[in-house]
């Protein structure tokens, strides 16, 4: 297991043991209320605080407006 510490969006910070990255990425933003949004997690070694692979500041998502107009439209 390995030691990371996460920032959620609020400003507040904890540390937790983890399997992998996945894991302590998916245990935050859980505990962000199901966002990633301003999420950021880091991986404690031997070097210091390593980030993981959600990118800083968390996940901006993508916008398809293709997907918004069909729907709007009434296509499913």
């Amino acid at each position: 297991m390995e030691r990371y510490k996460i920032t959620l969006a609020d400003g507040s910070t904890g540390d937790g043991f983890f399997e992998s990255d996945n894991q302590a990425i998916l245990a935050a933003t859980a505990a962000n209320g199901g966002s990633s949004q301003g999420l950021h997690v880091q991986r404690y070694d031997d070097r210091g605080l390593l980030p993981t692979k959600l990118p800083p500041g968390g996940h901006r998502g993508t916008r398809c407006s293709r997907a918004h107009t069909q729907n709007a439209a009434g296509v499913a």
